[in-house]
């Protein structure tokens, strides 16, 4: 069966202080509970989901190392580079994790399957299976124990046997969410059974992830998603709000201080470029609106 490789040291290091902690500190302890929780909640809440790669016209792979590289140089990714890169973490820190072939539910009429079109990871501590996912953007910001039951703020969500997927799990996201639930089974997959559907996503021009660049994190208050021009923030406590940003010195500000996608290796000229198709799109949606 198919393990995510370890990272070199410098890269380990590298990464740990990406998600604000102390890389000594973390690669002393054995694996456990708590330092489970703490890694997760970091990289959810620092390493953003994120389709700005796709609308710069960059091509990714499925390998983990290679996107722990991006996450490294400042960057983030949607599913399969988010828990691609964090399985590899784990696997250097010492945890036996598993890659799962699952499927995101968008909309409620949409079939629910092990499609393909996420990634999923769990691992084993002490007996007890987990849930991990840092590649839903607006998931969980925890790790969840394989135990059917809500669970999360105000018990939101909830998990329990996938009526779609044979001996598998179903995440039935909290009411109100983006996408509807992801269904994933036990059975392992690697790289290689997810890379045709990781392309048909980042480069299909039917693809949402090509249609419309978005950001996408969540932190203990709460959610928020960058969708084209349009900004979105849904606190555990409190009504959600809905804006358009102002523009693109806006953007970039809320990129770098608020997402943790400074971009800096990114030429001016072409971020720009992202922005004009934004604003593009968004005036195409206003005026389909209108009509």
């Amino acid at each position: 069966m198919w393990r995510p490789p370890a990272l070199d040291d410098e890269v380990a290091t590298a990464y740990l202080r990406r998600l604000g902690l102390d890389p000594a500190a973390e690669r002393a302890e054995r694996p456990s509970v708590a330092q489970l929780h703490r890694l997760h909640a970091a990289h959810v809440e620092r390493v953003p989901y994120e389709t700005v790669w796709i609308a710069l016209g960059e091509r990714r792979g499925m390998d983990p190392v290679e996107a722990a590289g991006h996450l490294v140089a400042g960057r983030g990714g949607y599913c399969y580079q988010l828990n691609g890169a964090f399985s590899a973490l784990l696997t250097t820190l010492g945890y036996p994790v598993t890659w799962h072939r699952a499927g995101v539910q968008g909309q409620p009429g949409d079939p629910a399957g092990d499609s393909g079109n996420h990634l999923a990871l769990t691992t084993v501590l002490d007996g007890q299976g987990w849930w991990l996912d840092t590649g839903l953007g607006h998931g969980p910001l925890d790790p969840v124990p394989l135990v059917a039951g809500a669970f999360g703020p105000d018990d939101r969500f909830r998990l329990r046997p996938s009526d779609s997927v044979p001996g598998g799990w179903r995440f039935d996201h909290e009411p109100g969410g983006a996408f509807v639930g992801m269904d994933f089974p036990t059975t392992a997959t690697g790289p290689t059974d997810l890379l045709d559907k990781h392309i048909e996503i980042s480069t299909s021009p039917t693809s949402g992830m090509v249609r419309v660049v978005t950001v996408q994190h969540r932190t203990p208050a709460g959610v928020r998603i960058i969708r084209g021009r349009m900004l979105s923030e849904r606190p555990v406590a409190g009504p959600a709000t809905v804006r358009q940003l102002s523009g693109y010195a806006e953007w970039r500000a809320l990129l770098r201080e608020v997402f943790h996608l400074p971009l800096d290796d990114v030429p001016e000229e072409r971020l720009r470029a992202v922005w004009q198709r934004i604003e593009a799109d968004h005036a195409a949606w206003e005026r389909d609106r209108q009509a």
